[in-house]
Formats: structure tokens, sequence, C-alpha cells
């Protein structure tokens, strides 16, 4: 070994139909990839609610907001709530 180390391999090289699909501003749907494959546990719904019910604290306090904003703000996480 001459201390240098060894270059990553090349890559394969593109099929043409990748390519043209590309080109043709073609957009992939990757939502089936990245859904949920498992239910979600207790805990994870117990942590959802917890930072729901953080940012609830947020807005109560939030300076820059109106009442009417933070009203409307609140009710909608509240909704949020409910379904987590």
């Amino acid at each position: 070994m001459s201390g240098r180390p060894t270059p990553p391999p090349i890559p394969p090289a593109e099929d043409s139909s990748a390519k043209a699909r590309r080109k043709a501003g073609e957009i992939a749907d990757m939502c089936a990839q990245f859904a949920r494959k498992t239910p979600q546990t207790l805990e994870d719904r117990t942590r959802a609610r917890a930072f729901i019910t953080g940012k609830i604290d947020m807005i109560r306090y939030d300076p820059t907001m109106s009442e009417a904003e933070k009203a409307a703000a609140i009710a909608e996480l509240k909704q949020a709530l409910e379904r987590a």
C-alpha cells in the first residue's frame, strides 16, 4: 500500500430512460415509500400530545400575537390534541 487512500468506485452509468424522465420534469410520488408502516404506539401519542401542549403554552405567552390570534391558534391545536 502506498499510504494513499483508494478513490471510491465509479458509479454505474445512468440509464437513458431515467435521464429522459428527469429532463421531461417528471416528479416521482414518494409518499408510499415513506408512509408510516406501523401504527403509532402509546409512547408516540404521548410525545405528540406533550409537543402540542407545549405549543399551546408558547402561544399563551407570545407577546407578538393578539388575543384573537391566540384564541384561534389554541383552538386549532386543541383539535389536534383530541386527534393525537
